[in-house]
């Protein structure tokens, strides 16, 4: 079953936050010592609620919360506020007083909903039992791998009895790994964002201008984790890492003063003990406090996941299908009789958020623009000034395109250095050699989520290979409009199988014009649009749009790489579908304008067009059409719900989601109420009265 977005997400302490607090010098907690952060201010013990319904869990729940501490210390409260709760005073206007007290309460609320998570358990999984659980944690500390690691987990028996109950008693461990590699990766980014205060500026390289990255790149699977990766503080005894790469110009050096300052930090506030070795970072009291906050998130996450197989029981096609036309009629209520309504929410369409009611003549365009040159900048500007007639100017901007030249901007994509290398140029790259982009996120198995609407096969248009001075540089090819229409379609007709699907168009007859102006002394702006062309796709349907296996999803993926390949366009890159294109009025220039609507007006999705503007070339691509006024996707289709790609399966999954989501809101709420009680939680104000007086 897969785990939705929402109840996936792993919450760990931020310590990133806490270095921001300290570099920052808002040092305004002050504690008098060790003894004053390991004062109670809460308590949570749920098993008063329990007895009142089933006495033997309550019983069980009693055993475990003998090893499951039910106390919520001080510094729970301090590391918080440091993690996030000083943001609420410094960005948000709230006082200490009421920061502290909603805290406080978020870490209440989160230990009854551990203990519930672990009371659920216990209740329907008979191979766990509280005995069992004291025996396996006798076992983990005494079979612990050294001295160290085996006191820590003796003074943090929480961390194993979370441990026990997020593994099934040890026999599933993708939850605690999953959870380890969060602390760590967590750890490893707030110290690299320390560290690169302290790297030189003349030990980092310049890659150029950072061309704007696809959507997804860089985003680590939400179950990703792996068990080789270390956290880097300088003082390793070996340089192995595991998958950790450290971030450019790094140096033992420069790591290990961003560690020193780091303990620096937490220890400014009394949350590591002067006395404790920081040799390793991972056995540091610290850390087993933090590792016991994020078990404890994961063990609820792990609790709500146990639910959503009543969730999935509910959604079943009757339901769908009601759904369905619930959201069908709310969109024809709201568009049919409103076309600005729908042109304007036609911007907020996206995957997960879906135009069921669709008027004729709307859609999207993909846009590449192959820009003027500085130089032919200066010179139409001047041009502009000359008191020329409107036709005479259009002519020298006609001129002027004759010679714009477009260039592939991925330069900054190739690096000798992994951290900013997204192409396979490596140590063994072999001059001349084609270089292609994000190889690795093109497979399933990838530590990244997959790139969408991205084919990944068109190479890098130009070279890589060093300069006079010795250093790498990539250079790119130039093309002229007529150059770029052959690597266009050349590029569509390769990644698109079938010989059927051809992308194919000619010149328009119209541009090569010295008269601008229709019969009715008006500008004709059909006469700027340079040339056409068709994808001929065998399917073109709303429901198969995200399909990577239609020839549409194809032609679109090719046509998308092709863009952040070569346009100066930055707005149309990571767009849903592109821009959105209404028949009636838009804000583009009336040249983009035209040919954007005559492309979906006369043409399909795959139908493209070269037009002319102020700005240089522009090279659209029709993305998707509402062929008329009614239902965009013709239903939804209960059997194709679990198909990837089909629009049934987008549309249940997002359904599926907000019904977890909801679930899980009012779930929790229901316990909450039922377990902050009186009998259940106790708060002591006077332990933490200090925190709430800093207002004054």
């Amino acid at each position: 079953m897969n785990k939705t977005k929402t109840l996936k997400k792993t919450a760990a302490i931020l310590l990133g936050l806490a270095l921001t607090v300290g570099a920052t010098g808002c040092n305004f907690i002050v504690t008098d010592s060790e003894e004053d952060l390991v004062q109670e201010v809460a308590s949570v013990n749920i098993t008063a609620q329990l007895e009142k319904s089933d006495k033997a869990l309550a019983t069980e729940m009693k055993t475990v919360l003998e090893d499951l501490s039910t106390s919520i210390k001080k510094r729970d409260l301090v590391s918080m506020f440091l993690s996030t709760g000083y943001q609420y005073v410094e960005s948000y206007g709230y006082t200490y007083e009421d920061t502290f007290n909603m805290l406080l309460d978020s870490l209440i609320d989160r230990q009854i909903m551990i203990q519930k998570a672990i009371s659920h358990f216990l209740k329907t999984n008979k191979d766990l039992t509280a005995n069992a659980c004291g025996t396996w944690v006798d076992a983990q500390i005494k079979n612990a791998a050294d001295a160290k690691t085996k006191d820590l987990l003796g003074k943090h028996r929480e961390v194993l009895v979370l441990k026990y109950f997020l593994t099934d008693g040890g026999k599933n461990m993708e939850d605690y790994d999953l959870a380890v590699y969060s602390l760590r990766k967590s750890l490893n980014d707030s110290l690299d964002s320390m560290e690169a205060s302290y790297i030189s500026e003349t030990e980092s390289h310049d890659h150029g201008e950072a061309r704007t990255l696809p959507t997804n790149v860089s985003k680590e699977k939400e179950d990703y984790y792996t068990n080789d990766y270390v956290i880097y503080t300088g003082r390793n005894k070996s340089s192995n890492y595991g998958k950790y790469e450290p971030q450019e110009g790094s140096t033992k050096t420069t790591r290990m003063k961003a560690y020193n300052a780091f303990l620096a930090n937490i220890q400014g506030y009394d949350l590591i003990s002067e006395k404790e070795d920081t040799q390793d970072i991972e056995k540091l009291d610290y850390f087993y406090v933090e590792l016991a906050s994020i078990l404890g998130q994961s063990l609820i996450n792990k609790y709500y996941e146990a639910l959503e197989t009543e969730i999935s029981n509910e959604l079943n096609k009757e339901y769908m299908e009601a759904k369905y036309n619930e959201f069908y009629k709310q969109n024809e209520q709201a568009y049919a009789s409103d076309p600005t309504a729908f042109g304007t929410a036609l911007d907020s369409a996206s995957a997960d958020s879906f135009m069921l009611y669709g008027l004729k003549d709307y859609g999207y365009v993909y846009n590449i623009l192959l820009p003027f040159s500085a130089t032919q900048n200066i010179q139409y500007a001047e041009a502009k000034n000359k008191g020329l007639t409107q036709n005479e100017l259009y002519n020298v901007r006609k001129n002027l395109l004759v010679n714009v030249k477009g260039e592939d901007q991925r330069g900054s994509w190739i690096a000798e250095h992994d951290h900013a290398n997204y192409s396979t140029v490596d140590e063994d790259y072999v001059e001349g050699t084609p270089i292609l982009f994000f190889q690795d996120y093109q497979e399933e198995t990838s530590q990244y989520e997959k790139l969408t609407q991205y084919a990944g096969t068109y190479a890098y248009n130009g070279t890589w290979k060093k300069d006079d001075e010795g250093e790498y540089k990539a250079t790119p090819n130039k093309v002229s409009i007529d150059e770029f229409i052959t690597i266009f379609e050349k590029h569509i007709n390769d990644t698109v199988p079938g010989e059927d699907v051809v992308a194919s168009g000619n010149k328009v007859s119209g541009y090569n014009t010295d008269n601008y102006k229709g019969t009715d002394g008006k500008i004709d702006y059909s006469k700027f649009t340079y040339y056409k062309g068709q994808v001929n796709l065998t399917d073109k349907s709303a429901a198969n749009f995200f399909n990577p296996e239609s020839d549409q999803y194809k032609a679109l993926s090719a046509v998308n790489e092709l863009m952040f390949a070569y346009s100066t366009d930055t707005g149309c890159l990571n767009t849903y579908m592109g821009y959105s294109v209404s028949p009636y009025g838009t804000n583009f220039v009336k040249e983009f304008e035209f040919a954007a609507q005559d492309l979906i007006e006369n043409g399909d999705v795959g139908s493209y067009a070269v037009c002319a503007t102020d700005y240089g070339w522009h090279i659209l691509y029709c993305s998707f059409k509402y062929q008329a006024a009614g239902d965009v996707y013709g239903g939804f289709n209960y059997d194709l719900r679990e198909t990837e790609g089909t629009f049934s399966k987008l549309f249940y999954d997002s359904v599926k989601e907000s019904a977890y989501t909801n679930y899980a809101t009012e779930e929790q709420n229901r316990i909450l109420i039922e377990y902050d009680t009186e009998a259940c939680v106790k708060r002591n104000q006077k332990a933490y009265q200090d925190l709430l007086e800093l207002d004054k």
